[in-house]
């Protein structure tokens, strides 16, 4: 075999190489992504479809389509994060998604015609939501994109402002109201491990305590179970070296939607927490969530 064989032989390899990587390197363990939801019209929910105007007993005048933004659902122990979805097993980029935790609240008061104004919270239905499913597609060792569908079963929380003992609620799972498909596309998606060295704690993603968990919802709590993330890390472009955010946008026909972005609570720990005078409290809770490698004073 002279050299040019040689050489079209070695580049066949590589090329084969890289036509199996994308199977292999789509398989992940079920994890746990978090999410937040920033506010300012970003996130809203239709409320023509729900029986919401018949449930308060008087015509809505305010926006049908309030603003809503993200209530931590356990700050003290999880940080910002709103939103949790349960990604089970990725095997050759195919998988289920279930969101397991939502805790949403409207960035001004719902005004029925009679003058009464109610306080808006969104969260998920005693009942629970069904799967869904992700697809990703891989573009380097890196990570790639992803498309998602998956069904929120919400609940919406109506509280009078000047009445807190007037609290309605419609709950979707024991209310006929349609549960909420919501879909997204080309959103990214990046793993540990990739040639571009990407590190969860250089963009201050906090760890999330695993296991059985009681978060907030609405007004009430519920359970879920938290797992690790197993090196996959959705909301972020696998562009390296800066990995940028690249959250999805997940929309139903009705223009509900909800625009999260991967928490980064830990960004602000990469400093002395002493020396930029945060509390005792912040920096406890600083040392529950955020890796210990992002900054070493916290590993004192």
């Amino acid at each position: 075999m002279n050299r040019r064989q040689r050489l079209i032989v070695a580049i066949a390899l590589a090329v084969g190489a890289l036509a199996v990587l994308p199977a292999a390197a789509q398989t992940f363990a079920a994890g746990t992504d978090p999410w937040t939801t920033p506010g300012g019209g970003q996130t809203q929910v239709n409320l023509d479809s729900f029986p919401a105007a018949s449930v308060l007993g008087s015509a809505i005048t305010s926006s049908h389509s309030p603003s809503l933004k993200g209530v931590p659902l356990d700050s003290a122990n999880m940080g910002s994060p709103d939103t949790l979805m349960d990604r089970g097993a990725i095997s050759s980029g195919q998988g289920s998604l279930t969101i397991t935790a939502l805790n949403l609240a409207a960035e001004s008061d719902v005004v029925l015609a009679d003058g009464r104004h109610y306080s808006l919270q969104v969260c998920l239905s005693d009942t629970g939501s069904s799967s869904g499913s992700i697809a990703l597609t891989r573009t380097n060792s890196d990570g790639g994109t992803f498309n998602s569908s998956f069904s929120v079963l919400p609940k919406l929380v109506f509280t009078n402002t000047s009445n807190p003992n007037d609290v309605v609620t419609i709950d979707c799972g024991s209310v006929r109201c349609d549960p909420l498909t919501m879909s997204s596309s080309n959103s990214g998606w990046v793993n540990t491990g990739g040639s571009g060295n990407f590190s969860p704690s250089s963009k201050g993603i906090p760890v999330l305590p695993t296991g059985q968990r009681t978060v907030a919802n609405c007004n009430g709590t519920h359970t879920v179970n938290v797992n690790a993330p197993g090196g996959f890390y959705a909301g972020w472009s696998a562009s390296a070296p800066t990995f940028p955010q690249s959250p999805p946008g997940e929309q139903h026909t009705d223009l509900s939607w909800h625009q999260p972005k991967p928490p980064t609570d830990c960004a602000a720990q990469q400093v002395n927490p002493a020396s930029a005078g945060l509390k005792a409290t912040a920096t406890a809770i600083a040392r529950k969530i955020c890796a210990v490698q992002a900054d070493p004073v916290l590993n004192q």
